[in-house]
């Protein structure tokens, strides 16, 4: 009996990891290609909903992972402005109630951390780093790599390209578009909880809904720091996507001053608790057109490669877990090929991603509305409270 050749993954951030995670789980080896010198993954907080939460319990993970996060009572969404709550969605004990489990958040390294210490003791991996993937090519015996650092590998028997938002892998999946700024700039900072005003030292999430932007925050590690992020709409975009794009500290600060000049002194007391911001512009691509844009041949997409996802949702992870899951299950379906598995994976997958990348964006111009719109949402917050803000389609899933 022959040894079924491995399935590399290229790019070992949060979704690579989970790949090689879900797949070790149900027999499949791999072997993941990194191009830093190390693993590691930047950022600051995120948010996991049940059906993230859900996936990672499944996988064994979830008294570890609640020893990293936290576990937000509730919701509550104020106007930016003028300081007024707009609604209140319970969580905790409700999440678990409406969706089977809770909703967490956690900082994103310690994430990617867990994942990592998991997969090596799970033994199903090798882990290789400075391969970056240059070139690929699909063979009847399987699939061929050729990585910067010189090295070939002859032959895997697939390559799931979970290498971010600047993928190589997608080029040979569904061409070489590039990701366009979205217009949207993120200000993020992580503040010791002790330097957090007492009043937002709570075990809640807080929402704040402002013209063209909005803030949002919530305690991770544990409850020792706030994660803090400032979304907002801006003309000027940078031409490469990542933490402190062109910008000094400097202009960051003059940049997020002047977007939150309008914001209500608590929020603006908030803000001010911290004196180091770091900005990104956040890059887009359309939503998932079809299945076809997720594989081809023994190559497939999972995570930000596949589909990029604005943060108004807070499911960039939570898709990335759940394409990994939904690999694993492929994976087990007996006497189908390797090819087949993966159209089936991507028959699953793409009309999920896409409404989630479609509501993302509709999202964020709800989030951001101004003048008459805002008035409007507003007054749908207040009449519909914790209804509109639940999401039984996403989570329940």
């Amino acid at each position: 009996m022959t040894t079924p050749q491995p399935v590399a993954v290229v790019g070992g951030g949060i979704g690579g990891l989970s790949v090689a995670l879900a797949l070790g789980r149900v027999g499949a080896h791999t072997t993941v290609y990194e191009q830093s010198p190390q693993f590691e993954e930047l950022g600051a907080g995120i948010g996991l909903g049940p059906n993230a939460v859900r996936r990672l319990d499944a996988w064994g993970l979830g008294q570890s992972l609640r020893e990293i996060a936290c576990v937000p009572d509730a919701l509550l969404v104020r106007d930016a402005e003028d300081g007024r709550v707009l609604g209140r969605l319970p969580m905790a004990d409700a999440f678990v109630s409406r969706h089977g489990a809770q909703y967490l958040t956690v900082h994103r390294a310690d994430l990617h951390q867990l994942l990592l210490k998991s997969l090596q003791q799970q033994g199903t991996a090798a882990l290789k780093l400075n391969h970056g993937l240059s070139a690929l090519t699909q063979a009847p015996t399987g699939v061929q790599l050729t990585f910067d650092n010189g090295e070939q590998v002859d032959s895997v028997q697939a390559l799931i390209g979970a290498d971010g938002l600047h993928s190589r892998v997608r080029g040979v999946v569904c061409g070489e578009q590039a990701p366009v700024p979205s217009g949207h700039w993120a200000y993020r900072t992580l503040l010791p909880m002790q330097a957090v005003p007492l009043a937002w030292r709570q075990s809640q999430m807080g929402m704040w809904l402002g013209s063209g932007l909005h803030v949002v925050h919530y305690p991770v590690r544990g409850g020792e720091s706030l994660n803090l992020v400032v979304l907002v709409e801006a003309k000027d975009d940078a031409t490469t996507a990542g933490w402190d794009v062109a910008r000094t500290a400097a202009q960051t600060d003059e940049d997020l001053q002047a977007a939150t000049h309008a914001c209500c002194p608590a929020l603006q007391a908030l803000l001010e608790a911290s004196a180091h911001w770091r900005a990104w512009c956040l890059f887009d691509r359309p939503p998932v057109p079809s299945a076809a844009h997720l594989v081809r041949g023994s190559v497939a997409l999972a995570g930000d490669a596949a589909h990029p996802m604005l943060p108004y949702l807070a499911q960039g992870a939570g898709m990335a877990i759940e394409d990994a899951d939904c690999l694993a299950h492929q994976w087990q379906i007996p006497h189908a090929s390797t090819a087949q598995r993966l159209q089936m994976y991507a028959q699953a997958r793409w009309q999920r991603v896409a409404k989630v990348q479609q509501r993302a964006r509709r999202n964020g111009r709800i989030f951001h509305a101004d003048g008459g719109w805002r008035m409007a949402r507003n007054l749908a917050m207040a009449l519909g409270g914790a209804k509109l803000m639940d999401m039984p389609w996403l989570y329940g899933a």
